[in-house]
């Protein structure tokens, strides 16, 4: 198992040094759309004296990080 993880964690790494516009711009996609949830809120349904939340972070955090993704893969391209 642990070597399935070391694996991983070196794939990942190279792929971020292959395309580091991609890398940069899904993090801070991903950070300003967390931000943005963190603004908004959510939504809380609350019944019997338990609550569960659905957070906008998450949310928001996934489609900035995909929209930050397709940004950096265009910046990574060489231009013809």
């Amino acid at each position: 198992m642990k070597d399935k993880i070391a694996s991983a964690a070196q794939n990942l790494a190279c792929a971020a040094k292959a395309r580091p516009e991609e890398s940069k711009w899904s993090l801070i996609g991903a950070a300003v759309g967390a931000i943005l949830g963190l603004i908004i809120g959510g939504i809380g349904v609350t019944a019997m004296g338990g609550a569960i939340g659905v957070p906008a972070t998450v949310v928001l955090a996934v489609v900035g990080g995909v929209l930050g993704n397709r940004y950096g893969i265009s910046k990574d391209r060489p231009v013809r």
